[in-house]
């Protein structure tokens, strides 16, 4: 199946099967895995943690808020996601770079 094919509602296992080299398919691919609960679930854990400390900085009250992290893309990782009119343009621009089952 390729992500032409396919529907809207469906859900997609989508795999990283070449190297990323392109900034803007990094991107793309970064946005659609993080629609996926494996790999969104760790980075919103360490978020929750995090305890906002607002102080007073030159007069302005200035809050440190959690960096965000950025998930691997690596060879071979793997994201199941659900299919939209969106992700289908998505994973159609990044298709040299994954593989859609």
């Amino acid at each position: 199946m390729t992500a032409t094919t396919s529907k809207p509602g469906q859900t997609l296992r989508v795999t990283i099967s070449k190297s990323i080299n392109r900034a803007s398919a990094r991107k793309t691919i970064e946005r659609l895995f993080m629609q996926d609960k494996a790999h969104s679930g760790p980075l919103e854990a360490r978020s929750a943690n995090f305890i906002e400390l607002p102080k007073r900085r030159g007069g302005c009250i200035w809050t440190k808020r959690v960096n965000k992290v950025h998930p691997l893309l690596n060879n071979g990782d793997m994201a199941t996601i659900k299919s939209t009119p969106q992700t289908i343009k998505d994973l159609n621009s990044v298709s040299t770079f994954v593989q859609v089952s």
